[in-house]
């Protein structure tokens, strides 16, 4: 089947092979129909067309009904009933400029002006919602629209000229219903249109049916106030592109005035969606209607708040966000919303709509405003009004949809949290200065109401539809500064130092919020809270209020219940709490000052008496007793315990009186013992052991013998021992026998006598051991303690086969299994019974049941034979449970006991050695490395011995790296150990282990290691990888067993070598390598391994420096003949050469291995091919070329230099066309190129030319080459780019008969950064293709073509009529003005009659001006040259000699032409600068004379100003419109009068003492034209406001109040200096009130050391040099022009013009044509009021005047 060639059919031209063309057909219906279903808006016509006439500066919109039927007032009530045949809506703004008239009729074309909301260009198509022939009437013209068919066409029609009288100041939009339909609801549509004024940019509407008014609203505002910004907040958005550069507050009034019959049913438009807003909004205006056709009028005030932002997006993003809304960001913006706040709102006589709209009472209900309400939330209580926002298609959102548009509306929401957070900071403050001295609960309530009440405003929730929206609102809000103002007890702090509520009462200094405050506002401080904004109070808080006060019991308590609380929900921990209480001390009448940091206990009243003294170290209580014990023992404190409290009754350095003595009052110790008693059962047995012991140290006892020790005491009597002290009737009857005889009474006889019988030598009286033994026993119940005591200690017992006594506890069990191990046993006559109270008595005195570990353990370590040795082991595990060996054991024990062997891999033996428990293992494996392992037979159970299975791992890798394996088996032994502890092996000791050298990886042929290596230098040989067998060479490989892989792999071996080792072993060894890898492809490969890695081989500095100068890379070489023996091919290379698409020429490609210097990597195919065969290339791979360039191979164009060498030049009538045909060209080419420009299209136009030459030669040679040096070669070609010596002019040399290749590849080195092959290709086929072509092929050329012919056409015609209508008006004005200055010069002739000394005349000056007036009058010259411009300023007029002699003596004259002058040489001065600028078109003379266009922008901030419609700015090069000079003559004059009236107006003082913000250098407009004018204009006046950076507020000038700014490397001025600061501020003072009338506030003086600016105007504020006035007016006997020290008229002709030229910064930023034509324009305006004040001074003596 044969293919079609497609693009030979799109190359067709119409005509040939039966092609046609025609236009695509739209269906404008159903086009217009579609678009406008997506505005599912409530009244989206009238939403659309009033915010147009807002954006036209409209200040009144009328929307107008006509019905069917005419309704009068009479029948008004039946007005729901009418059905509409038309609406009109008229406004009062702009008339439409051509530019606007074209938009009209082009579906979707945006207004361009970034000012205006209106992007999409659909709005004015939403009248085809009603009508299918809309008409548009403004000015001299209208503009109607009709269908034919489903096509929709427009006429333009001229007015008439009554036409044009009844439409007035009204531009109309006509509406003839296409089918008619009732009136809309009227409740809701004036409820629409009230809402209209609530942010869109309009003073009045009026809503008119059938001529009856029935509605009018109105919205006056007053005089915009700053608004303070607190300092803390940031003012830039998050990508700081936004910044609020001012906030203004103003007061709003709305009149309403309406019919009453529009509120009928009212009820019936509640929650209606967005219009609800606007219905509750006028429902504030309605009042109870009785008669319909009657008036109702009211009114109410707002406060509206707005910032005001300059953007500065970056060029970028700009230029993608232009695209996306078809028009450029814009530069200033501003965002509103109302403040409302308690007291304005309580003394509100509102209606109760206007509260919860203005200030919705719902989120649901707070707005974001595009111009009008969108359906989404703020995210506070707070309508928000953001113009500069961008809004979906039909407005009903804000848009997020497209990425730069959400990323602009981010950071413009995120511009309105800051604006909140500037109001709530503002509302905060004003209540703060309200809190009064006396602060309490009742004095501050009011105010806590009222902070709450605007807190609520500022709470945030989420936004709906879109969340994100009210997010980025509150992250503005909370994120522009790190503290917040918040309302405490004490007043209006900020957060840093405010606290949370809190129920605490014991801190007085601390500021927290008030439960009373949190009430009333308890969501916002929540949220506060959340951001950690504010914090709970906290233990510093607590310790500097303890340092610096002492706590009373109230006090006290408060604080131990909040520190409770704290510490149970886990707030503080017992550190904390201690931390505080070593701070606080308690008042204490009885106890002096507590320390609480010393409390250790409380007082528990039913352990210890609550009258009974206590330890100081005790809570008393008083405090105690309101607190839980439990809570109090959470304070790390515990109840006062007996022996605490007896220790401290019986510590002898504590003083008590008498009656409260222990020792001295038996009363009191009766007491203390009953209190003890009461006690005594529930005590433990240590606690009953220290009141023992603390008692029986001390005469607590009393008896009738008085205050005894216990011990001297007995609790009953003895008949045997009557005198003994008994304790008392009392003491016995209340406190227990146990507890006394516990104390130490006695009960029996002491032991002494009973030891009499057992040492008696008297036979009858004599016992044995044995029977004493059976008495005691038997009486072991009445034996105290200490007798017991005795016994034990005492010699009183026989062992077996030994007559001699022993102690008791020396001794052992009488049983068979002892006297096998050897043991001391005790001798006992009879059996031996465990169980009977003698052998229970004698345990009680220390008999052993059986030895003890330690016994055991040391008859074991010295045991002479084995036998007994294992006879003992054996007794310990067998009783090892029974005898509870478990707990008394100790692994640690240091004897030497158990028997244990030692592998000796040397000698393949083991060895028996005794070790201790710690010295041996239990586990055979780790035999291996050298460790002792406990015998075989005790391995299951050395557990019991302490012995541990596996010693400590850093002991095994020690012991591993010492010695390491010798044989595979041990290795494979070894680390399979290691590997199953691999989770015991930390990170230091695999630190040690990658660089440790345990590896076997040379086994000699006795299978012994003869070579070790560490893991990290090891790899492990994976089965059947050719990897490992090619490195194998370079790099030791091993392979164990899978387990001790593993354990060397987790030590650091791997499977192959990292990128940068073997980066290393190439880079040492190339040839090698090269060889192993047995193909280039494979060597290629490694090679882009290195360029995929190489930040990891860039780490590694050294590398990189031995890979710059290694031969190691490929070099490709084509050769005519085989390559020699350096070089090595095979038929892989061969293939990957065909791979790469080269050409071979019939030669050979060799690869050749060297350093990166001596290859070249190609980026120029021209000069490739001529020095392929004389250099190394680089392989075509981009990776790998990014390799070669990383290590130092140079580009091909980098090292091949060409030198043209150009002919002769002809001339050519063809060189005008080639540029244009290029420029033309190259555009198409640059618009729909992606690649980086090196110069911008406008630039390369101005400074591109062609020239046509007889020859063009170039020649080509290799530099930076140092490997051998390279013939050049020389070649012939078409076309060529030279620059001029400054590179700024560009010339195309061409030879008669070029290339058009040539041309284009010499362009793309100029045009592109880097240009590719494609390039120059594809600019070949548009610079070589026809328009037509070009076309087809989709370049948008019929518009160029178009638009081409049209300006040529336009400029043509405006040039004849624009000289014509000059000639007249040139004639016109100098007639008028020479009447002028003649009633002038006789006004100044009589006012000059006594001044006639010492003055000049002028008399010739006077005749040439008057000469050259008439020479210009008479020639016709433009209309405003030089001499033209000075008589604009106003000049007298020359007088003729005769006449000025009759009216004037000769001193007057002299007086006369002297200020003449004067006033002459100032402006000569001022003019005598400037340079002629380039532009010599015609229109160029008109320049100065026109307003400003509506894209100048002002620094004060006036952007809404625009210039009239019909008069377009004047385009250099080219000429006007005929009505251009009609508009400079008839309205210039009062448009530019205006716009300098406004910049007077907008002068401002500078309020802050920093100058450095805004500091900068007026930009110029471009380059030529700034160069020409803006520094001619500022020869004399620099006014570089860079220099601010280098001044500081240095103070006020008295009574006057001018700011002085002083350079900051001085501290004081000069004394000089100082004497003429007054003068000169006298001098500003009287330019700025008696000549422009503006505010002297505004102006400001500086002085700076050095510099060339005399002046700057930095956002309004004007500052002028003092040292210029000192220096240059002052200091030297003459001024220019002729000015001397003494003459103030000559300070005034110097200073006059510098205040005008900064005056003119305040219309126009930039330096250009339009600032001079502003300029000269306040010199014109305001020449008379200097010449008035001028006179002045020639009149007033200069003391008079400065006293």
């Amino acid at each position: 089947m044969a293919t079609i060639d497609y693009d030979r059919l799109r190359r067709l031209n119409p005509g040939q092979g039966g092609v046609t063309t025609e236009t695509v057909a739209v269906n404008h219906r159903a086009l217009i129909t579609r678009t406008l279903s997506k505005y599912p808006v409530d009244h989206a016509l009238f939403r659309e067309l009033i915010q147009n006439s807002a954006d036209a500066g409209a200040s009144t919109v009328k929307v107008e009904f006509f019905t069917e039927r005419p309704l009068k007032l009479d029948n008004i009530s039946d007005i729901q009933k009418s059905v509409a045949k038309r609406l009109r809506i008229s406004n009062d703004g702009m008339f439409f400029r051509s530019e606007d008239w074209d938009r009209l009729r082009e579906i979707a074309k945006g207004n361009p002006d970034e000012t205006k909301i209106g992007a999409f260009g659909v709005g004015f198509y939403s009248v085809f919602a009603v009508t299918d022939e809309p008409m548009v009437v403004s000015g001299k013209t209208a503009m109607n629209f009709y269908y034919e068919g489903d096509q929709l066409h427009y006429r333009r029609i001229d007015l008439p000229e009554e036409s044009q009288k009844e439409a007035g100041k009204w531009t109309s939009i006509d509406l003839p219903y296409s089918v008619p339909k009732s009136l809309p609801e009227l409740s809701n549509f004036t409820s629409f249109l009230a809402q209209s004024l609530t942010f869109v940019k309009l003073q009045q509407i009026e809503f008119v049916v059938d001529g009856i008014t029935l509605l009018t609203i109105q919205k006056v505002k007053s005089d915009p106030s700053p608004l303070e910004i607190p300092r803390e907040i940031n003012l830039k958005s998050l990508d700081q592109s936004m910044k609020i550069e001012r906030a203004e507050t103003e007061s709003v009034q709305i009149k309403a005035k309406y019919l009453n019959v529009t509120q009928l049913g009212k009820q019936e438009t509640e929650n209606r969606g967005m219009l609800s807003i606007g219905f509750k909004i006028f429902q504030v205006f309605t009042t109870e209607s009785e008669k319909p056709n009657e008036y109702t009028e009211a009114q109410l005030f707002l406060r509206n708040i707005t910032a005001h932002i300059v953007t500065s997006p970056t060029q970028s993003f700009a230029k993608k966000l232009q695209g996306a809304i078809m028009k450029p960001p814009p530069r200033h913006a501003s965002i509103s919303m109302i403040a409302l706040n308690k007291t304005e709102a309580d003394s509100s006589q509102l209606t109760s709509g206007i509260a919860t709209q203005i200030f919705p009472s719902s989120f649901s209900d707070a707005k974001v405003f595009i111009g009008f309400p969108t359906k989404q939330t703020t995210a506070l209580k707070s309508h928000i009004a953001a113009p500069q926002a961008i809004p979906t298609m039909e407005r009903a959102a804000v848009d997020t949809a497209n990425a730069y548009v959400k990323d602009w509306n981010k950071e413009m929401m995120y511009m309105a949290g800051i604006l909140a957070r500037i109001v709530y900071g503002c509302e905060l403050k004003s209540v703060g200065l309200l809190v009064p001295k006396d602060k309490t609960s009742a004095t501050m309530k009011e105010l806590y109401q009222k902070a709450g009440y605007t807190m609520k405003q500022f709470y945030f929730e989420s936004s709906t539809p879109d969340p994100r929206i009210g997010q980025y609102i509150a992250t503005g809000f909370w994120k522009s500064a790190t503290v917040i103002p918040l309302m405490t007890g004490q007043g209006v702090l900020s957060s840093k130092e405010v606290r949370a509520t809190e129920d605490i009462t014991f801190l007085r200094q601390v500021a927290m919020v008030p439960r009373e405050m949190y009430n009333e506002a308890s969501d916002f401080y929540d949220q506060v809270k959340s951001l950690g904004m504010i914090r709970d109070v906290d233990v510093v808080d607590v310790k500097n209020e303890f340092s610096s006060r002492a706590l009373d019991y109230a006090d006290t308590i408060a604080f131990l219940k909040w520190a409770i609380k704290k510490l149970k929900n886990g707030t503080f921990s017992q550190q904390d709490i201690a931390g505080m209480m070593s701070y606080a001390l308690l008042a204490d009448e009885k106890m002096g000052t507590v320390d609480l940091r010393s409390i250790r206990y409380f007082h528990n009243d039913r352990i210890v008496p609550e009258t009974m003294p206590i330890p100081f170290t005790c809570l008393p209580f008083k405090i105690s007793k309101e607190l839980r014990n439990s809570d109090l023992e959470m304070l790390g404190w515990r109840s006062l315990d007996i022996v605490t409290w007896i220790m401290h009754m019986a510590d002898p350095y504590n003083s008590f009186e008498v009656e409260q003595n222990i020792t001295m009052s038996p009363d009191f110790s009766t007491e203390v013992l009953i209190a003890i008693s009461g006690q005594w059962r529930d005590m433990s047995g240590s606690m009953k052991s220290s009141v023992i012991q603390t008692l029986s140290a001390i005469t607590c006892i009393p008896t009738q013998k008085g205050m005894k020790y216990p011990k001297e005491s007995y609790l009953h009597d003895v008949k045997m021992f009557s005198d003994l002290p008994v304790v008392n009737e009392k003491l016995r009857s209340h406190v227990s026998d146990d507890m006394l005889v516990s104390l130490g009474i006695r009960k029996t006889v002491e032991l002494k006598y009973v030891m009499e019988r057992l040492h008696s030598d008297e036979a009858e009286r004599k016992w044995s051991s044995s029977d004493m033994i059976t008495y005691l026993a038997a009486n072991q119940k009445d034996i105290r303690s200490e007798d017991i005591e005795f016994l034990k200690v005492n010699e009183i017992v026989t062992r077996e086969n030994d007559t001699r006594l022993h102690r008791v506890m020396d001794l052992y069990e009488p049983t068979e299994e002892h006297r096998s191990l050897e043991l001391p046993l005790l001798k006992w006559p009879g059996e031996w019974n465990r169980r009977s109270p003698e052998a229970t008595f004698l345990f009680r005195l220390g008999l052993n049941p059986y030895p003890s570990v330690h016994t055991l353990v040391s008859l074991s370590a010295q045991a002479g034979t084995e036998e007994y040795r294992d006879k003992v082991l054996k007794y310990f595990l067998a009783y090892f449970d029974q005898n509870k060996y478990r707990a008394t054991y100790n692994g640690r024990i240091a004897l030497r006991f158990l028997p244990a062997t030692i592998n000796d891999r040397d000698s393949k033996t083991k060895r028996q050695v005794i070790l201790s428990p710690t010295e041996c293992y239990s586990s055979s494996a780790i035999e291996v490395f050298g460790f002792p392992v406990l015998r075989e037979d005790l391995q299951v159970e050395a557990w019991k011995f302490g012995v541990s299975m596996y010693p400590p791992i850093n002991a095994v890798i020690e012991k591993l790296v010492a010695n390491p394996p010798k044989t595979m088996s041990d290795a494979k032994k070894m680390f399979s150990f290691l590997s199953s502890h691999l989770a015991d092996i930390r990170d230091p000791e695999i630190s040690r282990l990658k660089d440790a050298r345990f590896v076997p990886v040379d086994l000699g042929e006795t299978g012994t290691a003869t070579k070790y290596q560490s893991p990290s230098r090891v790899y492990i040989a994976e089965t059947g990888s050719n990897n490992s067998m090619f490195y194998r060479e370079f790099f030791d490989f091993v392979d164990f067993d899978n387990s001790s892989n593993a354990f060397l792999r987790h030590c650091g071996a791997r499977n192959r070598p990292s990128v940068v080792e073997l980066a290393k072993l190439t880079v040492a060894e190339p040839n090698s390598m090269f060889i192993r890898a047995s193909t280039a492809t494979r060597y290629l490969e490694l090679l882009c391994e290195f360029e995929k890695y190489w930040s990891d081989i860039a780490k590694d500095s050294r590398l990189v420096e031995d890979m710059k100068v290694s031969e190691f890379l490929i070099g490709k070489r084509y050769d005519d003949v085989s390559s020699s023996s350096t070089t090595t091919k095979d038929t892989e290379s061969e293939d990957d050469d065909k791979a790469d698409d080269e050409e071979d020429d019939g030669g050979e490609i060799s690869y050749v291995l060297a350093r990166a210097s001596n290859i070249v990597i190609n980026d120029d195919v021209v000069n490739f091919n001529y020095f392929r065969k004389e250099i190394l290339s680089a392989p075509f791979d981009a990776r790998l070329e990014r390799l070669y360039e990383l290590v130092g191979s140079q580009k091909m164009s980098s090292v091949v230099q060409e030198r043209y060498r150009i002919g002769a030049e002809i001339n050519s009538s063809d060189t005008e066309s080639i540029r244009k045909r290029i420029l033309e060209r190259l555009k198409l080419y640059i618009d729909g190129s992606q690649d980086k420009l090196k110069v911008g299209y406008n630039a390369f136009q101005k400074s591109f030319q062609v020239v046509s030459v007889s020859k063009i030669l170039v020649e080509r040679s290799i530099i930076r080459m140092r490997a051998r040096r390279i013939t050049p070669v020389t070649s012939s070609i078409s076309a060529a780019v030279v620059r001029d010596s400054n590179k700024v002019q560009v010339t195309l040399c061409l030879v008669p008969k070029f290339e058009w290749f040539d041309v284009a590849q010499a362009l793309v080195k100029v045009v592109l950064e880097r240009p590719t092959p494609d390039a120059a290709t594809l600019l070949e086929s548009l610079m070589n293709s026809s328009l037509t072509s070009l076309e087809r092929r989709g370049y948008n050329v019929k518009r160029l073509i178009n638009n081409r012919r049209q300006e040529e056409r336009a400029a043509k015609l405006a040039e004849q009529r624009l000289l014509e209508e000059a000639r007249e008006a040139a004639e016109a004005k100098v007639k008028a003005e020479s009447e002028q200055r003649a009633r002038m010069q006789a006004d100044l002739q009589a006012q000059m009659q006594n001044h006639a000394q010492g003055i000049k005349d002028i008399q010739d000056t006077q005749t040439t001006v008057a000469k050259d007036t008439t020479v210009a009058t008479a020639e016709q010259k433009p209309l405003f040259d030089d001499e033209e411009t000075e008589n604009a300023l106003g000049l007298p007029p020359q007088a003729e000699s005769n006449s000025s002699s009759l009216l004037l003596g000769d001193s007057n004259r002299q007086s006369q032409n002297a200020q003449n002058e004067r006033f002459m040489n100032m402006f000569s001065r001022w003019r005598s600068s400037k340079k002629p600028t380039t532009d010599q078109s015609p229109s160029s003379s008109t320049i100065m004379s026109q307003p400003l266009a509506s894209n100048t922008r002002t620094p004060g901030g006036w952007d809404n100003i625009t210039a009239p419609s019909s008069t377009p700015s004047p385009i250099p090069g080219g000429s006007s419109s005929v009505s251009t000079t009609r508009r400079i003559n008839n309205d210039g004059e009062s448009t530019t009068g205006s716009l300098l009236e406004r910049g007077i107006h907008n002068v401002s003082p500078f309020h802050s003492n920093d100058l450095q913000s805004g500091a900068q250098t007026w930009p110029s407009a471009d380059p030529q034209t700034a160069a020409a004018v803006a520094s001619a204009a500022t020869s004399e006046c620099v006014c570089d406001r860079s220099v601010a950076h280098n001044l500081r507020y240095f103070g006020q000038v008295r009574d006057e109040g001018m700011k002085v700014y002083l350079d900051r490397s001085l501290s004081t001025l000069p004394p000089s200096v100082n004497s003429q600061v007054k003068p000169f501020c006298d001098t500003l003072r009287e330019i700025a009130t008696s000549i422009f009338g503006a505010r002297s506030d505004a102006f400001h003086m500086f002085y700076d050391v050095a510099g060339d600016s005399i002046a700057f105007n930095l956002g309004g504020s004007l500052f002028f040099n003092l040292r210029y006035y000192v220096n240059n007016m002052l200091t030297s006997g003459t001024r220019p022009g002729g000015a001397t020290n003494s003459d103030p008229a000559a300070t005034l002709d110097y200073w006059f013009p510098v205040v005008a030229h900064e005056l003119a910064h305040n219309l126009v930023e930039q330096h250009g044509q339009e600032h001079s034509y502003f300029t000269e324009a306040y010199i014109q305006k305001y020449a008379a009021a200097y010449r008035r004040l001028a006179l002045a001074h020639s009149d007033t003596p200069h003391t008079q005047r400065r006293k």
